[in-house]
């Protein structure tokens, strides 16, 4: 059964360039060998993900995610089950802060990446909008 699992978290220290690299390069290779796929995008020491794939695999992951010492106050946005993934085409798409980035967040009514202002739609809108730019 096919899940998404949707939730943001703060970063307990500004990220750089190269620790984003290395969650993506970490991120790509485990969920490419456990079929989960998803989006993440950071800015403002905020992370906003979603996971897509078996129930039982999203969960445990999830579980491996939160505990990571690199963010905390992690908070689950949604948690939906699914026909089909929409981030198929991605081990784990990244979309950094950009033009397009600060677009979408004004069509949501944003003019700073807050993603606790996200209803749950807005969250995975958001996301899905950004894996195709």
């Amino acid at each position: 059964m096919l899940i998404r699992l949707t939730y943001l978290s703060r970063a307990t220290r500004d990220m750089s360039l190269q620790d984003i690299q290395d969650i993506l390069t970490v991120a790509r290779d485990n969920n490419q060998s456990i079929d989960i796929c998803g989006m993440l995008c950071y800015d403002q020491r905020y992370f906003l993900q979603t996971l897509e794939g078996e129930r039982e695999e999203v969960n445990e992951l999830f579980l491996d995610i939160a505990d990571d010492p690199r963010h905390d106050d992690v908070v689950i946005v949604s948690y939906e089950y699914i026909e089909a993934t929409t981030f198929g085409a991605w081990d784990m798409g990244f979309a950094p802060a950009s033009d397009e980035f600060y677009a979408l967040l004004s069509e949501v009514g944003q003019n700073t990446f807050d993603p606790r202002e996200f209803s749950p739609e807005q969250a995975v809108s958001f996301l899905s909008k950004l894996s195709k730019q």
